[in-house]
């Protein structure tokens, strides 16, 4: 999420504590990657970014954030063939001395950062072809 929430120029603060508690699939396992979450929420922000009223008052944009989320998933799932945290660490967090494991055996840097470096990369793409959009509809103007 603060990834995303530094790529998109969201304002770093108490929004950034917003996953702070989702760690190894809220130690189960049996979750959703933490990656996905982060990102979901992200996603939220950014459709709410300067705006007063709630997602409901603003159905145009909750639903350009819904789509959003849906696209990310199914790419994800195209990608990895799951969004669950077991399947794809090949770690259950519920599982005493697993979550240590992960550590020392450095699984993160085989496993996770391949899932993040998808996110972050799906990200940047579909930046560099908004700004693209924006410039040819200024182009066009």
């Amino acid at each position: 999420m603060q990834g995303l929430q530094e790529i998109w120029g969201l304002e770093l603060g108490e929004d950034s504590w917003a996953t702070a508690g989702y760690l190894g699939a809220i130690n189960s396992g049996d979750a959703t990657c933490g990656l996905l979450i982060g990102s979901s929420v992200a996603i939220g922000l950014r459709s709410g970014q300067g705006k007063t009223c709630l997602p409901l008052e603003d159905v145009t944009e909750r639903n350009k954030a819904i789509a959003g989320v849906n696209a990310l998933f199914g790419d994800f799932i195209k990608e990895f063939e799951t969004t669950q945290c077991e399947k794809l660490t090949q770690c259950n967090f519920s599982k005493p001395g697993e979550g240590e494991r992960y550590l020392k055996e450095e699984i993160y840097k085989n496993r996770c950062f391949k899932f993040f470096n998808f996110i972050m990369n799906r990200f940047i793409e579909t930046e560099k072809r908004s700004l693209n959009e924006t410039d040819l509809n200024q182009a066009s103007l």
